[in-house]
């Protein structure tokens, strides 16, 4: 990172410590960041939908199929106009991308969600994203207000005003459908765990199919095979 962009990284952050003290506090413009949670729950039901979005090069992007695809996915909510949580979370995005470097969008996706679609156009998402560097695998997502809407809901997120929305940091198998809600989000390693963690049961699951499709049924016809010297794997199937 060159020192003008440490530099507005370092204003961003210094901005985001002087409100840290309000920011969990009511009537500071950002209720929705009110009361912390527990640090792991499952929240309401993530079901992505194929909603229409842009992302910060201008791309048209289905939310579900060409967004999330078949990744690990990280997602964020965000906005260019925030001075406080915001900051902190796209930061914490930006140790998951250097982290996970070697992951990145062969296995991992990060997706910065804008909450405030009317002022967050794809060139504010791209000035404001380079403070952070994404390199590929990390999409900033927009479009209209009623996509990013559907898209916001299909995540449990609703809310009235941007400086309502969540401060929370989900993790999911956008394939398996297994989603997690974080809401320390100034915690990479706690993201990374969850990240580790799906990695592994997506290995299990593929161990486990290609060994399953690696047996071969047995015959029929010969049910005594599994005790008189069947192949190694055989399945004996139901007569």
């Amino acid at each position: 990172m060159n020192r003008k962009k440490a530099l507005a990284v370092s204003a961003l952050m210094l901005g985001l410590a002087l409100c840290m003290p309000r920011a969990w506090s009511h009537g500071d413009g950002h209720e929705g960041h009110s009361s912390k949670p527990p640090a792991s729950v499952t929240g309401k039901p993530v079901r992505p939908v194929d909603a229409q979005l842009v992302d910060q090069d201008g791309r048209k992007l289905r939310l579900a199929s060409d967004a999330l695809a078949d990744k690990i996915v990280v997602v964020g909510f965000v906005y260019t106009n925030c001075t406080d949580i915001c900051p902190m979370v796209s930061q914490t995005f930006a140790q998951l991308q250097a982290s996970l470097a070697p992951l990145m969008e062969k296995k991992v996706r990060l997706v910065s969600m804008t909450v405030d679609p009317v002022r967050d156009t794809p060139a504010r998402l791209k000035e404001y994203s380079a403070h952070f560097e994404p390199k590929a695998g990390w999409l900033w997502l927009t479009g209209d207000v009623s996509n990013v809407a559907q898209a916001l809901q299909s995540f449990g997120i609703h809310i009235t005003r941007p400086e309502n929305h969540p401060a929370q940091i989900l993790v999911g198998d956008a394939k398996s459908g297994r989603w997690t809600r974080l809401y320390d989000v100034d915690r990479p390693q706690q993201v990374l765990a969850k990240v580790d963690e799906l990695i592994a049961a997506q290995r299990a699951t593929k161990s486990a199919a290609d060994e399953g499709a690696g047996r071969e049924p047995c015959n029929r016809a010969a049910p005594q095979a599994l005790s008189t010297g069947a192949k190694p794997g055989c399945v004996a199937q139901p007569g």
